[in-house]
């Protein structure tokens, strides 16, 4: 079965095996909030590619597009597979009646259309008819959220917190239960806690979207614009034009620029302090004050608008003087030339190596390993041609993911490239 014209996200459809509840919900989750992925369906579907001859497969392509009609078209209610998705999609339409006869009818030779009942009865505002049909569940992860959302639904926080936690122990990539659990943690003001379960949302792949953004009004509320911003930049690398992120976005970098205001205020004023001190005030040889007062520097600002080959060309000025200067200039954290203009000077010798370096140099996760292998990139040079946007949509990166690269590459002298985002 031909796969090429496919999305990576709708790869399932070509599977051998028919789509499971859990990958179809997954599909429809990828495709209504990653406008590439959409229009890259939607021209699969247009072309007939990757489908064959099952109309199920292609009705639950249209289902992700939100092609409702389309999809019920080539959906036979006779067939168990396909009153399983026909059920899936009338959950979403608010149908809940014929949602609850199409999977009962399902669940009589589909295990997993039990568990889409027990969601269909949630969905109807029926919490009580959910617990009856949970006895049918197989135990597993998706019982215990189950669980856990009936007892959300009736006003059981802890037993729901209980429950939601079971769930990821069983399966510890379970987003629905992850999120489910930020959100009540979210509201009992465990801010760590919630933070962990969102994090899981947004390390998935793909991303879910909702998850990250919750993470990062979290980091915003704590006072963490940073973090903040790497989440809704993360929203915005599958939809560009999501009015909530950029909105959030905004409000996080001018958060930010507060911060910085105030803390640049207090730096310009420490370092305008440094400038000025004289350079007798530090323990000098005699030699070297001599030698520092015929070139005119009298003060560390002075030194430090200066380069090391510039001293060296002064007579009398040698390598002894200049390891003296230097080491007392270290041991304030600074060095010779630091406020020299930088455009006057291209990439160094060092930075050109760096670059040159293979990424095993990072000393990356697995996980971060495989994100890069599988982009092909091989030394430091090829990450930093990469945005923070691409790697975010890269296939198994996540928030975690594109934080260590960016971490990586910043313990190496040099950064991701972070795009601005048009308002």
């Amino acid at each position: 079965m031909p796969t090429a014209a496919l999305p990576p996200c709708a790869q399932v459809l070509a599977a051998a095996e028919k789509p499971t509840p859990a990958q179809i919900r997954r599909l429809r989750i990828a495709v209504g909030q990653d406008v590439e992925e959409r229009a890259r369906l939607a021209a699969a579907v247009a072309d007939g590619h990757g489908f064959g001859k099952d109309k199920s497969r292609l009705a639950i392509a249209n289902f992700a597009l939100g092609r409702f009609a389309d999809a019920e078209d080539l959906l036979d209610p006779k067939d168990a597979y396909s009153a399983l998705v026909l059920g899936l999609m009338e959950v979403e339409l608010a149908e809940h009646a014929e949602a609850k006869t199409h999977l009962t009818a399902a669940g009589k030779s589909i295990p997993e259309a039990k568990a889409e009942l027990v969601r269909a009865h949630l969905a109807a505002g029926s919490p009580e008819d959910a617990e009856k049909a949970l006895a049918g569940v197989p135990n597993g992860a998706d019982r215990e959220y189950l669980a856990g959302a009936i007892a959300e639904a009736k006003g059981n926080v802890e037993p729901a917190i209980k429950a939601l936690e079971a769930a990821l122990e069983a399966d510890g990539e379970h987003i629905e239960a992850a999120f489910k659990l930020g959100v009540l943690l979210d509201r009992i003001g465990d801010d760590e806690l919630a933070a962990e379960h969102y994090l899981v949302c947004a390390d998935a792949w793909p991303a879910y979207l909702p998850g990250a953004l919750n993470l990062g009004i979290l980091y915003e509320e704590r006072g963490e614009p940073n973090a903040a911003i790497d989440c809704f930049r993360q929203v915005l690398a599958y939809n560009p034009r999501h009015r909530r992120a950029l909105t959030l976005l905004r409000d996080a970098k001018s958060s930010r620029s507060m911060h910085y205001d105030e803390k640049e205020e207090r730096e310009r004023e420490r370092m305008e302090k440094i400038m000025r001190t004289s350079v007798n005030d530090f323990e000098l040889s005699v030699r070297s004050r001599n030698c520092l007062a015929k070139m005119n520097i009298f003060t560390l600002g002075d030194l430090l608008r200066i380069s090391e080959s510039e001293m060296l060309s002064y007579k009398n000025f040698g390598e002894t003087s200049l390891k003296e200067v230097r080491e007392m200039l270290a041991a304030r954290n600074l060095r010779l030339g630091m406020f020299r203009d930088e455009s006057e000077h291209g990439p160094t010798k060092a930075d050109q190596k760096m670059l040159g370096e293979s990424v095993d140099k990072l000393e990356l996760t697995p996980r971060a390993v495989q994100v890069v292998t599988d982009l092909g990139i091989t030394r430091i040079g090829d990450l930093v041609q990469y945005t923070d946007l691409d790697l975010y949509k890269a296939k198994g990166s996540g928030q975690s993911v594109v934080q260590e690269l960016s971490t990586a590459l910043g313990a190496c002298g040099v950064n991701l490239r972070k795009p601005d985002v048009r308002f």
